[in-house]
């Protein structure tokens, strides 16, 4: 199969994405298969449905996939719970506590996933915008977690974020 750029809804309807038996995924067109793809978002913070490429267990891409909501409803489940397996980023729910010691920034937050706490030097650099009202936190670490909407936060975590941005 050549790489198939932008597919169309009626080629988007002849492709099938599921998990296999030994839970990794493969894709099938029209008789020809590949085993163990992954998928990659293009654009993971700002059209994270959108743009995905399909690639072999060799890493050569064979599929973009322009929009996941016009797969069919099998392989939209399987696309789904890889690209979020994938891509998991816990979403900051609350923010605990906020405290500078020295040069580093400590954070107690909790988030979707349960309690967690960060350390940064640089907040310019570790809170980055991705679109209006969602960020992109990253600690020293590399852990990477969301945080949307701040307004709709308690007021303690509110005030905590004013202080960080």
């Amino acid at each position: 199969m050549n790489p198939l750029f932008f597919l169309s809804h009626s080629e988007l309807s002849k492709i099938r994405l599921f998990r296999a038996s030994d839970g990794s995924l493969h894709l099938e067109q029209e008789g020809k298969g590949f085993v163990r793809v992954t998928l990659i978002r293009s654009f993971p913070y700002s059209m994270p449905d959108r743009f995905i490429s399909v690639r072999s267990a060799e890493g050569h891409e064979v599929a973009m996939i322009q929009d996941v909501k016009h797969l069919a409803e099998d392989s939209f489940q399987a696309v789904r719970e890889e690209l979020d397996r994938y891509y998991m980023i816990p979403n900051i729910t609350q923010i605990l506590a906020v405290r500078k010691r020295g040069s580093e920034w400590h954070l107690q937050v909790d988030t979707n996933y349960g309690p967690a706490a960060l350390v940064m030097d640089t907040l310019h650099e570790n809170i980055q915008p991705v679109a209006d009202s969602r960020w992109i936190v990253t600690d020293n670490e590399g852990r990477r977690f969301e945080l949307s909407d701040p307004e709709q936060m308690d007021a303690q975590s509110r005030e905590y974020w004013k202080k960080l941005i």
